[in-house]
């Protein structure tokens, strides 16, 4: 399958009065992680969108996550995605971020390739996920995503 990884710092502003992660912070990043794989995969979701009126995307039908250590502000934490299983009209993501060696949460997504119901524009409907998606998204290739920081360099 097709791997992605990405490199999130920790800002102030994901962080609680605890001075850790808000771990709604983690459920954005899944989404953005989701997105940016479809992208990798050559499957932008907004061209997708935009260009079929019904097609409602990709809505979160079930998540589990187990949250086994925190993050801090300053932190580069890595998070891991693909999909670990394929089914006719939904499949599940496979989420894992890590501090260097340290799990910090482990995650699975169930999510469905939805289409507005055709009776209900209101409603959805699962429908057949495209062979091409399926394909693409299950190349045996893996991506890395770099933050690239500047070091300053204070000449003493």
């Amino acid at each position: 399958m097709l791997k992605l990884t990405r490199e999130i710092r920790i800002e102030w502003g994901h962080c609680d009065p605890a001075r850790i992660v808000y771990n709604p912070n983690y459920y954005h990043w899944m989404e953005g992680g989701l997105l940016e794989l479809f992208f990798a995969a050559g499957h932008d979701m907004a061209p997708i969108m935009k260009k079929d009126e019904a097609f409602r995307g990709t809505p979160l039908v079930r998540g589990d996550a187990v949250f086994k250590a925190p993050a801090r502000l300053g932190d580069l934490i890595v998070h891991h995605i693909a999909i670990s299983r394929w089914g006719r009209t939904s499949f599940d993501v496979a989420h894992h971020f890590t501090l260097g060696d340290t799990t910090l949460l482990e995650a699975t997504q169930t999510r469905v390739w939805a289409r507005a119901h055709p009776d209900d524009p209101n409603g959805i409907i699962p429908v057949e996920i495209p062979e091409n998606v399926k394909a693409a998204l299950s190349s045996d290739i893996s991506i890395h995503q770099s933050l690239h920081q500047e070091t300053l360099h204070n000449p003493v």
